[in-house]
């Protein structure tokens, strides 16, 4: 559990630490997560502060949110990019298939990507 908390701290305070990968990798090969038993708990948003990608649009920056919607049942998943604290949402979705690689590892393939404007402000 202590390994998690560094992660976690690391996350928030430097999420862009060279040390991240190694933790990360390391959680990964000494947690007993396991995809076949475990995929529901990986249902849901989630906001993406480190990825083992290369992709440019899964790094982190701290003016962009950058929230993952995640069915993993479905091998289907959306990245949601969009600057940080305005109220109207001008961003970038990514529509993705998430692949299996193992029973520790799912990959992921670009599969569509999408521009929005919501207007999330209250009319009075």
């Amino acid at each position: 559990m202590e390994i998690e908390n560094d992660l976690l701290n690391l996350l928030l305070i430097s999420p862009n630490s060279e040390s991240i990968p190694t933790i990360a990798e390391q959680l990964e090969i000494d947690h007993n997560f396991s995809f076949s038993k475990d995929r529901n708990d990986l249902q849901g948003v989630w906001e993406l502060r480190w990825s083992s990608s290369n992709s440019p649009f899964l790094k982190y920056f701290p003016f962009i949110d950058n929230l993952q919607i995640l069915d993993p049942i479905n091998l289907n998943g959306l990245n949601l990019l969009k600057p940080r604290g305005i109220k109207s949402i001008i961003g970038t979705g990514i529509l993705i298939r998430l692949s299996y690689i193992n029973e520790k590892k799912l990959g992921s393939n670009l599969h569509m990507l999408v521009l929005f404007v919501l207007n999330l402000e209250e009319k009075i």
